[in-house]
């Protein structure tokens, strides 16, 4: 099982199990184990290595784990992660969960890719058109791209929307290739 197929079955047990209003305090318990587990490098060979067994793995974490202070779920969930030898694949099934998360509340992010930073005033005329087509509400991330030569490129989900200078050439080219 890859770490796509991994987080999209974590991801949907979380969301399931977890009261909808504490599930954005899980991601971000489970943010802050990811970025503890990535920070020490003993703690991640202790927990996503192969030399300690599962119960090893279990007594480390339930030793460590009162002093996190996590939601009871977040435990759970982080436990059994860590004995089923699938912390590898932690931040695909943060992205994940965020994503069935946002998909639950008819939220979603547009990540804009463009080549130079957009203003507020393009930004929210991007929200709104964004709006009409997804009806979901929308949070723009942007990204600078420099080698775009204009336009922008919109990624919502798994659905993108290219405007760019670049991807009409591109388009441009493999019509006259034909």
């Amino acid at each position: 099982m890859n770490k796509n197929q991994i987080a999209k079955k974590y991801s949907r047990a979380l969301i399931n199990s977890v009261e909808i209003s504490e599930i954005p305090k899980v991601i971000q318990e489970f943010k802050s184990f990811s970025r503890l587990i990535d920070s020490n490098r003993k703690l991640k060979l202790l927990f996503a290595g192969q030399i300690f067994s599962e119960s090893d793995k279990e007594k480390a974490f339930n030793a460590i784990a009162p002093a996190l202070k996590f939601n009871p779920g977040t435990e759970k969930f982080l436990k059994l992660m860590i004995i089923q030898g699938h912390l590898s694949a932690i931040h695909e099934v943060i992205t994940a969960s965020v994503d069935v998360y946002n998909a639950r509340q008819k939220k979603a992010t547009a990540v804009v890719v463009s080549s130079v930073s957009l203003d507020k005033k393009n930004t929210d005329r991007l929200k709104i058109a964004i709006k009409q087509m997804t009806d979901r509400e929308i949070t723009i991330e942007n990204k600078i791209d420099e080698t775009l030569l204009g336009g922008f490129i919109v990624r919502v989900g798994s659905t993108i929307f290219d405007s760019s200078v670049k991807g009409q050439l591109r388009l441009l080219r493999a019509e006259l290739m034909r």
